[in-house]
């Protein structure tokens, strides 16, 4: 078993959030606007600077199709990086196809 610290926890939580939300090309004001939250107050989850709470926690699974169990899965240091690849290709991506929008 796995014994996290909490700090840890809140990163991991946080990336995938992230990653999920950049999947589906929302930006944190739109989701913090579906669910009810601020876009600060996503950010700060995502930056893994905040604790959410076990109602914002499922808010955001239930709408962004994440398995709860994974949110708490301890991922090794390779897949965190992948996440992290992933999420910077993604933001790249968002910021190009809204560039072109205006």
């Amino acid at each position: 078993m796995y014994k996290w610290q909490v700090e840890d926890l809140k990163f991991q939580i946080g990336k995938l959030i992230q990653v999920y939300r950049l999947r589906r090309e929302l930006s944190q004001f739109q989701l913090g606007l579906e669910l009810n939250i601020s876009k600060d107050h996503v950010g700060r989850i995502e930056r893994g600077l905040t604790n959410p709470t076990i109602e914002n926690i499922v808010k955001l699974s239930n709408f962004l199709d994440i398995d709860l169990l994974s949110l708490f899965t301890k991922l090794n240091a390779k897949e965190l990086q992948k996440i992290e690849f992933e999420i910077d290709y993604l933001q790249k991506e968002f910021k190009n196809k809204n560039k072109r929008k205006s």
